[in-house]
């Protein structure tokens, strides 16, 4: 029993399984001396399921940019609209119950923890905020496009509406947002901490550095490939509506 690893052992190990663990309802630090399968038996979850689900989550972090500049920008609008999803439904959620719950006098700092306590949820906000806007902005745009490559339908919506609502806008507006998680990165001194911290302190670092790696992947896939391969569908719209301009 003694080499069968505690669910503290294995999140240190991997960190990316204490969301997942939340996921299903196991609080790394309420959970941490019991083996997974002491909880998974507790909890009526299939322990090898976890294992397996893991694995598949460790493999789709990374996105090849490489390989995705291929991809027709409506499939790129469909996976930024998924890490939306992800972002709100996983990532926040685990991140603002663990920041939320915790014990400062147990975090290595105490002043820093209380300050996590009272930022986070600000920044939460903010970014679901902006996640919202993105949808009903710029995604909604791109499907307008998409649809008036199709059929030009109203000349003088499509006008005005490319008029107010430009990629340049969206280019611009979107470069506030590239770097959101920079005032938590500086409360926690880019998340540095002592060797010997203890396991809570380590898991929100590594947890929140890793949402930090997962944002500047979306934007990178935003600004490298969906907003110049929006701006060529763009032009090619402000063409057709010339062109029927011309004809009339």
């Amino acid at each position: 029993m003694d080499n069968i690893p505690s669910i503290g052992s294995l999140v240190k190990e991997n960190t990316q399984m204490a969301g997942m663990l939340h996921k299903l309802g196991i609080l790394f630090y309420q959970d941490a001396d019991k083996t997974l399968d002491q909880v998974c038996r507790e909890k009526g979850i299939d322990a090898e399921k976890v294992f397996r689900h893991f694995e598949l989550l460790r493999k789709s972090q990374d996105f090849d940019l490489s390989q995705l500049s291929h991809y027709p920008i409506e499939i790129l609008v469909s996976i930024l609209r998924h890490s939306h999803q992800l972002f709100i439904k996983q990532n926040l959620p685990f991140l603002f119950q663990t920041i939320s719950e915790m014990d400062e006098t147990r975090f290595y700092n105490p002043e820093i923890a209380a300050d996590l306590k009272t930022v986070f949820p600000i920044f939460a906000e903010d970014f679901i905020r902006h996640i919202y806007e993105e949808k009903d902005t710029l995604f909604d745009y791109i499907q307008f496009l998409l649809d008036s490559t199709r059929s030009i339908g109203n000349p003088g919506k499509l006008f005005f509406r490319m008029k107010a609502h430009g990629i340049q806008h969206f280019a611009m507006h979107h470069e506030g947002h590239d770097n959101e998680m920079a005032g938590i990165r500086e409360l926690t001194g880019n998340y540095s901490m002592p060797a010997d911290a203890d396991l809570f302190t380590t898991i929100l670092y590594r947890e929140l550095q890793d949402f930090e790696h997962q944002l500047k992947q979306h934007a990178l896939i935003e600004n490298q490939l969906l907003l110049p391969k929006a701006l060529r569908l763009e032009n090619e719209v402000r063409w057709r509506l010339d062109q029927t301009r011309y004809l009339n």
